[in-house]
């Protein structure tokens, strides 16, 4: 056994901070301001000063910093007012622990300068105290503060708003709008307006027509470069993300959306995706149209249910795949997992492609349900649509009642009705403000209905987001079954699979003892058959 070897490690006293010598006094200032620099403001402004200078240094608790002053400056811009620009850097480098001011108009008279600041405050863990208010950032009054401050900030956002709206409007009437590309696939700027590029447009459209023929982003790309096709730029190759970039623009159906992205509360520097946070500007018929509206919907719906139907695809999990027309639709009746593609070896040495739980293909021991070949699903599909061909006068009823039920399902609320709803909580929170200013309610009660206040304009806002997420389902699933109705128009019996029915009818199939399939139609319907194993 090796000797023991022991290592003092020195103590170095200067990392040690003694509890007992360090200072706890809070470090405190104050910031003073007038706007002008008449006697009387002047004589307001030393006063201010000196003040907050005996005040500060009175207490014990407190150490004194500095009074930071901005004589005769106007509070609209922070950036103009170069003491308070100097506070802000002390309280970065950790001088300062709390504010004092005089009032929240001493302060910043912008109000999305005073959220911005108070929120950087409050992360930097200093507070502010606003004597005539008897408020506290620091303290569940000042949370309520913040909401009241963001709510008037939106307030002056939505001023704001009207009026760069009604720019926009009379832009759009003269044909004027935004339009930040320097290259763009299918247009083209002339001096006269926007023209069609017809050998680019026709790529467009063969990129809307392949998604919907259940090409994915990927396949899509490839089968352009290999075709030498020019991407918008004339350079480079296509990728997948310059294809769903494509495949989302509303552009290409002529119309322009404006404030697609947003920055929330008027202050951040970073701009997010705006999902109904904020107002956006829509235009119909604001350049040439590439690809109809009803295809550009149809790809949209397209999107959304890939999206949500990720899951195993040979080996690659929560990738959509859709090389092949049962990828993503068969479901093992077993385990639920979905089936992925595979090629057994059977007689004279031939690979015959077939479909396997994908819990059974990777871990045997964990679903008992094996495969089933290609040419299976397809002849007990062919044999169900002919079925369907039979008795298609009956299934277009069905359609027909499922259109109806869609257009009829219409929410309780308007979107209108709750953005009101929305704006007069905004003003409560504002006039319940007033109120504790004129001290005509408690600081408790204020916290109490402030949040109350505050609770109740989330839940509007987030029943907003859903009944304008709901509406344009609505009327996708609407899209979806006036195809469908029109497919069964033309709808024959027939000998051959035929994958481009297949993709627009069928939502699922469900797999039982291998002989057993379920298929579920997008128009609700399910129709089970029996196979042969082959």
């Amino acid at each position: 056994m090796p000797q023991t070897n022991v290592r003092i490690i020195k103590a170095n006293p200067f990392n040690f901070k003694n509890e007992a010598t360090e200072s706890r006094l809070l470090k405190v200032a104050a910031y003073a301001r007038v706007s002008t620099d008449s006697e009387e403001q002047e004589d307001s402004f030393d006063r201010q000063v000196s003040y907050y200078s005996n005040y500060i240094q009175s207490n014990p608790e407190w150490e004194f910093v500095k009074v930071y002053s901005d004589p005769g400056i106007s509070g609209t811009k922070a950036e103009s007012r170069p003491g308070f620009m100097e506070m802000m850097e002390d309280c970065r480098k950790g001088k300062i622990n709390r504010i004092l001011v005089k009032s929240i108009a001493r302060f910043a008279r912008n109000t999305v300068d005073a959220l911005k600041y108070i929120r950087e405050l409050k992360e930097l863990g200093i507070s502010v105290y606003f004597e005539a208010h008897n408020l506290d950032t620091g303290t569940s009054g000042g949370e309520v503060l913040l909401t009241i401050l963001a709510a008037t900030a939106e307030e002056e956002s939505r001023t704001i708003s009207k009026n760069i709206k009604w720019t926009y409007q009379k832009k759009f009437e003269r044909g004027e709008f935004v339009f930040n590309y320097s290259q763009f696939l299918g247009l083209k700027k002339t001096d006269e307006g926007f023209v069609i590029v017809e050998e680019e447009a026709e790529t467009v459209r063969r990129i809307y027509r392949e998604f919907l023929s259940g090409g994915s982003y990927q396949q899509i790309a490839k089968g352009l470069n290999e075709d030498n096709v020019k991407t918008p730029s004339g350079r480079g190759r296509f990728s997948a993300a310059v294809i769903k970039s494509i495949l989302t623009n509303e552009k290409y159906y002529g119309a322009c959306i404006m404030g697609k992205t947003f920055k929330p509360d008027v202050l951040s520097k970073k701009r997010y995706k705006n999902t109904g946070q904020v107002d956006s500007y829509y235009v119909e018929n604001a350049l040439p149209q590439i690809v109809s509206k009803e295809t550009w919907d149809r790809v949209q719906f397209e999107i959304k249910e890939r999206d949500e139907n990720r899951g195993v695809s040979n080996k690659v999990y929560g990738k959509f795949s859709s090389a092949y027309p049962f990828s993503k639709i068969i479901r093992c009746g077993c385990c639920g997992s979905l089936f992925v593609r595979n090629k057994n070896m059977r007689g004279h040495g031939k690979n015959i492609p077939c479909w396997t739980c994908s819990s059974h293909f990777y871990h045997s021991d964990s679903c008992p349900q094996k495969g089933i070949s290609e040419e299976s699903i397809k002849r007990a599909f062919v044999t169900v649509i002919n079925e369907i061909a039979e008795n298609v006068v009956e299934l277009k009823k069905v359609v027909a009642d499922s259109i109806r039920e869609s257009m009829m399902n219409t929410p309780k609320f308007t979107p209108e009705q709750l953005e009101e709803e929305i704006i007069d909580l905004q003003e409560d929170m504002l006039e319940l403000h007033k109120r504790k200013t004129k001290g005509l309610v408690s600081p408790k009660d204020y916290a109490e209905q402030g949040q109350a206040l505050a609770d109740k304009i989330d839940l509007k806002k987030r029943l907003l987001d859903e009944i304008k997420s709901k509406m344009i389902l609505t009327e996708l699933t609407a899209k979806r079954m006036t195809e469908i109705e029109e497919v069964l128009s033309t709808l024959k019996p027939t000998d051959d699979f035929n994958e481009i029915i297949f993709r627009k009818m069928v939502e699922s199939i469900t797999v039982n003892d291998r002989t057993k399939l379920t298929f579920k139609f997008k128009v609700g319907i399910e129709k089970t058959i029996e196979t042969e194993i082959k």
